[in-house]
């Protein structure tokens, strides 16, 4: 029998009494081959549902930060509870836990934290006390002690932390979806199952707006050389492996996938002797209006970039207040093949290009690194690009 497993039920996993009784069931299912384990549970349900973090939002205006990251932190200790509870009417030794007491410790971001460290004695001890010891995903404690919250998927980030923490024997992700695709099946109809992924392949879609599983918790599970189980919620069987490293043959392209809706910005200035200048301030003035920019493209007197759709209104204002000139493109979408094995293959922009072209559809920008090549799209044509795409490099 093995040691320890870490398992993490989502919160559609959580919905309703039914999908509770089954997570359960599979929960117990798992400890028939584990000496302990630890079960991170996200908040019960999406919005609408009574303890999702989006209705627990809705309950207040505008609160501060660290209130906001309290009443965020709120539906996953309700499931931590429940969870245990029903543990331990099914005859397992079960306790439930925060976030903060099992040592998950993390910056001042509050609602957005980024995980720094996990402590992990608090959680040794209920471990050696209890067979199952639950823990309320998403939320943490900061340097300063305060409540913090995670990013969205932030349970993943707490299953994987705790499990590399842990040194567990395996991390199991509990998902309803029956594969992790090379694409959306919603928008590619030719999307495949895949069986085994790297952590670094993972990632790097979940970056590019794949939403398995979140890329901090991958990278997390790269480094630490976790094998990570997607199971499905359904049979309790596993539908792909995550992997810290694969040697593949053949395929180089793991993915196609899709961020969200942007806005390019053109900028363009006439009054600066200095280029290094002048881009310092605009990007600066972005920065600090709270905006996150991505695709950067430098050339002469003139800089592109993209930030989120919703921004558009909020980087103009600040473009415009300082007298920075500037022409927008709007509504746009970046598209993106993933797969750290095109490192080194001739001829992959060619065909990027090519595919793209063929569809009767322009690049409005492109960025490239060493396991990703990107363009961004007009909104209307991005799920023909994926299609485009995913013909050329997974479909052959």
């Amino acid at each position: 029998m093995n040691d320890l497993c870490v398992m993490k039920f989502g919160g559609t996993c959580l919905s309703t009494e039914e999908d509770r009784r089954r997570s359960v069931d599979l929960c117990i299912r798992e400890l028939d081959s584990y000496h302990k384990a630890v079960v991170v549970v996200s908040a019960m349900g999406r919005k609408g549902d009574p303890y999702s973090t989006d209705t627990l939002l809705a309950l207040v205006s505008s609160p501060i930060s660290h209130e906001r990251s309290c009443l965020m932190a709120c539906g996953e200790v309700i499931s931590a509870a429940v969870f245990a509870d029903m543990l331990r009417q099914r005859g397992i030794s079960a306790t439930a836990i925060t976030g903060w007491n099992a040592g998950i410790r993390t910056n001042e971001q509050h609602c957005e934290a980024d995980l720094e460290s996990v402590e992990m004695k608090y959680l040794h001890a209920s471990l050696e006390e209890n067979d199952c010891v639950v823990v309320a995903g998403f939320q943490g404690m900061s340097s300063r002690g305060t409540v913090s919250t995670l990013r969205r998927g932030g349970s993943d980030i707490t299953a994987t932390a705790i499990a590399a923490s842990l040194d567990a024997d395996e991390l199991m992700l509990f998902k309803k979806i029956d594969s992790v695709y090379t694409a959306d099946p919603e928008r590619v109809p030719g999307a495949l199952k895949i069986e085994r992924i790297s952590a670094e392949d993972l990632r790097q879609l979940a970056w590019h707006g794949a939403e398995v599983v979140h890329p901090r918790a991958s990278e997390i599970a790269g480094d630490a050389g976790i094998r990570i189980s997607v199971k499905s919620h359904r049979t309790g069987e596993p539908v792909t492996e995550i992997e810290p490293f694969i040697i593949k043959s053949g395929m180089y392209i793991t993915g196609v996938a899709s961020g969200s809706d942007a806005v390019q910005f053109r900028i363009r200035t006439d009054n600066y002797t200095s280029m290094h200048e002048f881009y310092t301030h605009a990007f600066g003035l972005v920065a600090d209006a709270g905006v996150s920019m991505d695709m950067f493209t430098v050339f002469d007197a003139a800089a592109m970039f993209t930030v989120p759709l919703q921004d558009e209104e909020r980087v103009s204002e600040v473009l415009g207040e300082n007298g920075i000139l500037y022409e927008t493109i709007s509504p746009c979408a970046k598209v993106s093949i993933v797969g750290a094995g095109m490192h080194g293959i001739k001829g992959v922009m060619a065909r990027f290009s090519a595919a793209l072209d063929k569809a009767g559809i322009d690049m409005l920008q492109t960025v490239d690194s060493h396991a990703t090549i990107s363009a961004l799209v007009h909104l209307q044509l991005r799920d023909e690009a994926m299609r485009a795409l995913h013909r050329e490099f997974l479909e052959q």
